[in-house]
């Protein structure tokens, strides 16, 4: 009777047979809670966990990969090629902003410089009849000759300056031929007179000269000109 009373009340071994411990995280008895992992067996399961498989493709949040060298000398090139040539264009766009107001300067007095010609050719008209009627030394002649110089000096300062054109072969650039001439005293294509002055300001043409053109006389006309 007492041997059975001893048998009844004998513990139950663990799921993992007679005398071994269980295992981490699993209950020695039906009915109780898993016993935690040690301290230093968790980390080794966290590791082993969160380590990708082999040939899995790399998380979306992962580091892209380092580049080589070649490729970053590469992008450094064309980095450089980039700033040269925006560089280039720059200094361009500054001597051509530096250029249009240097012109818009020289050039701003134009329109007014075109308006006081027709003034200095109503001048030059009545020096033309004066001199026909008058001798040179009329004081009303000497008198226009002294406003017309005055005025041409004081419009040169703005840049205004005539065109010489007497004797000089016609230049279509500064010239406008209205008449031809016969001249065997002048070669073919030569001004031989100026209907009215032309000008330029700082070089630039503001109006043409208006002359007469010299040409080659016909045979007709050349006996006249020996005789």
């Amino acid at each position: 009777m007492s041997h059975k009373h001893r048998h009844e009340h004998q513990e139950p071994t663990a799921p993992g047979g007679p005398g071994q411990p269980a295992a981490p995280g699993q209950s020695a008895l039906p009915g109780q809670p898993a016993a935690p992992a040690s301290a230093d067996q968790a980390p080794a399961q966290s590791s082993a966990a969160s380590a990708p498989a082999p040939g899995a493709a790399p998380s979306p949040g992962a580091a892209p990969p380092a580049p080589d060298a070649a490729s970053l000398q590469a992008e450094r090139d064309d980095l450089l090629k980039r700033l040269q040539r925006v560089s280039a264009d720059y200094l361009n766009y500054q001597k051509r902003i530096q250029k249009e107001v240097h012109q818009s300067r020289e050039f701003a007095n134009e329109e007014l410089l075109k308006a006081i010609l027709p003034v200095l050719d109503d001048v030059e008209k009545a020096l033309e009849a004066g001199s026909a009627n008058h001798p040179p030394e009329d004081p009303l002649l000497a008198g226009l000759r002294l406003i017309r110089e005055k005025a041409l000096a004081a419009l040169g300062h703005f840049g205004l300056a005539r065109i010489e054109c007497l004797g000089r072969p016609f230049d279509p650039d500064r010239h406008s031929a209205v008449v031809q001439e016969p001249s065997a005293d002048h070669p073919p294509h030569t001004v031989v007179r100026e209907l009215r002055k032309g000008y330029t300001v700082h070089g630039r043409l503001v109006r043409p000269a208006m002359v007469a053109v010299s040409v080659a006389p016909s045979k007709a006309e050349q006996p006249r000109a020996e005789n």
